[in-house]
């Protein structure tokens, strides 16, 4: 049987699509039901090593130890101290979902000459928690952990910079996290959850999942209720004599929030970036990117498909993210193929109906929107399916499709879905200008 190596080596070396496409399986396959991989470990953060690359929150694993070694010596060079872990395989699966929990949305194994990069959604089933309440949910939002993750171990080696502090705090304004608290003899919230430091001043505590608020083991606070940014602020409003607030005490990642944080991030979340220098993303600005979002948002998506599925006038819904490549964070792309004969009124109409349903449940990001019967709206679809399609919809013909296809490969189109034959060193915390 082929070695992971030699499956990606060939994948580097074929331009064929079905060919891609078996090489593709057979190595999710692998990384399935390889007895052994290894891991990259941060024992600063005391989770995996990530990294941000094309957009995407990504970690590394590696079918030998041997590749593993290599590249935390590659790290150690640059003052990144990293371990290896080991995963057996009847561990496999729990790896994966700690990753996801994590806001890991990529893996990439054997970060070499050949590697491969594969969404985590293609070697797990993304859980969908939408039809439970928040507070019930054991994971409310993967993407905030990811940045607060990458904030932090970034932060433990002297590497954070604007962007990643940007991300992070614009996270924490629109994110829900749990809020830990003794209830008194009605059973409604009387003592909030407070943790105690070792100088004698006190912290608000919150988590931003069950996993952690377990891990933690708050004494005597049996009961947790959903806290978001008003509630904290609020919080620290009410009680000056508490220090701030701490998130995730009890991990390898604390992170403390005291008012003058809170109200940066307010501020950065409005759009005031006068306390924050963000560095360009590229001296090439206005090149438009369009890239699968950052994690699946089954709320917003369902919410918009109980809206359209019995109103006959779409045919297929795509969810994206867009920005302009000097842009620092991004807005959600709806696709909307329609069916024929929609008029440009109603389309607008619907357009503002769906935003209506959509935007609670869009973290803060604004939602722009685009037709699929346009070039650009069939090319900005990539290689992602729709979220929704109707039931009355069939597929056209096969040479109806391909004479409608642009003729152009779109350069909008993230790279990341197309592994290249090279190496990731150079590319960990390059500096962009």
């Amino acid at each position: 049987m082929a070695t992971i190596q030699e499956l990606t080596e060939k994948l580097g070396q074929t331009e064929d699509s079905k060919e891609r496409e078996t090489l593709s399986e057979q190595l999710i396959g692998l990384m399935r039901k390889q007895e052994l991989l290894w891991a990259a470990f941060c024992p600063a953060t005391k989770h995996y090593f990530l990294a941000q690359e094309e957009n995407q929150i990504t970690a590394y694993l590696f079918s030998t130890e041997e590749l593993c070694r290599d590249f935390t010596e590659q790290m150690r060079k640059r003052h990144i101290l990293l371990e290896v872990l080991k995963n057996e395989e009847q561990n496999r699966m729990f790896l994966f979902a700690e990753l996801f929990r994590c806001g890991v949305t990529q893996i990439v194994i054997d970060s070499a000459e050949n590697y491969f990069a594969v969404p985590l959604s293609a070697l797990i089933p993304i859980p969908d928690y939408s039809n439970l309440p928040l507070v019930q949910r054991p994971v409310l939002n993967p993407t905030v952990t990811g940045k607060l993750l990458l904030l932090m171990q970034d932060m433990r080696w002297g590497r954070a910079d604007g962007n990643t502090e940007l991300d992070a705090l614009q996270e924490i304004y629109h994110s829900a996290f749990l809020h830990p608290f003794k209830a008194g003899e009605d059973g409604q919230p009387e003592e909030p959850g407070i943790y105690q430091m070792p100088d004698g001043g006190s912290l608000f505590m919150i988590f931003t999942d069950l996993y952690s608020l377990k891990q933690a083991n708050p004494a005597g606070y049996a009961h947790a209720k959903i806290a978001r940014f008003a509630d904290l602020h609020k919080l620290l409003e009410e009680n000056p004599d508490k220090t701030g607030i701490i998130i995730n005490p009890g991990s390898g990642a604390p992170m403390l929030l005291d008012m003058q944080l809170l109200e940066l991030t307010q501020k950065v979340a409005e759009g005031d970036l006068s306390e924050i220098t963000v560095r360009s993303m590229n001296e090439n600005s206005g090149k438009v990117i369009v890239t699968k979002p950052e994690m699946p948002n089954h709320d917003m998506t369902n919410h918009i498909t109980d809206y359209v599925k019995d109103k006959n006038l779409i045919n297929r819904i795509w969810l994206r993210t867009i920005r302009k490549e000097e842009e620092i964070r991004p807005h959600y792309l709806i696709i909307i193929d329609w069916m024929d004969g929609i008029e440009k009124e109603q389309r607008k109409q619907i357009r503002r109906e769906i935003s209506e349903v959509a935007l609670p449940f869009a973290r803060g990001l604004h939602i722009e929107y685009v037709s699929y019967h346009y070039d650009h709206g069939k090319a900005w679809t990539g290689s992602s399916e729709p979220f929704y399609i109707s039931e009355s919809y069939t597929e056209p013909a096969a040479a109806e499709t391909k004479s409608e296809a642009p003729k152009e490969k779109p350069a909008e189109e993230s790279k990341k879905e197309t592994p290249k034959k090279k190496g990731l060193f150079s590319g960990l915390f390059g500096k962009k200008s």
